[in-house]
């Protein structure tokens, strides 16, 4: 397996792995349990990915039926997907990215007049998602804006 290969099929799995609680669970147990932007974001994946396959019956009826039955048709939705990734450069960056919007996000502000030993975030690992710290000390002593002791 080459790189692509590797890649495609992360992302393919990544997907599947995403919609199919979603499904499997019903959109209001979901949206419950995983929030409101969460089932947003997650619908829209599966809207994006009926609108590309719109024209291809094969695997329209594949995520009908995904849709009906999420665990008995995961590993057809995920091949289909690596298949159609292969040889679609932008469905793949189109759902690479509706991905990343969907990783968590962390954001602290600091802001004070005068710290000292200042830790805007302290973390032993960060697997994914995104962090932002933002720091504003007019005198400061010590200050770091993020400890982190592994990341991936």
């Amino acid at each position: 397996m080459d790189h692509m290969e590797i890649v495609i099929s992360i992302l393919a799995s990544n997907v599947v792995s995403i919609l199919a609680p979603y499904l499997a669970k019903g959109a209001d147990v979901f949206a419950q349990e995983a929030g409101k932007a969460a089932f947003h974001k997650t619908k829209n994946l599966l809207e994006t990915i009926k609108k590309r396959w719109s024209g291809d019956k094969e695997a329209r009826t594949s995520l009908e039926l995904f849709e009906e039955k999420p665990a008995r048709y995961e590993s057809v939705i995920e091949d289909i997907l690596k298949e159609k990734l292969e040889h679609d450069d932008e469905f793949a960056v189109q759902l690479q990215k509706i991905l990343y919007d969907m990783e968590p996000e962390i954001e602290i502000i600091q802001k004070m007049k005068v710290g000292e030993n200042i830790i805007g975030l302290e973390v032993n690992e960060i697997i994914g998602g995104k962090t932002r710290v933002t720091q504003e000390v007019e005198q400061a002593k010590d200050v770091v804006g993020a400890k982190i002791k592994q990341i991936g």
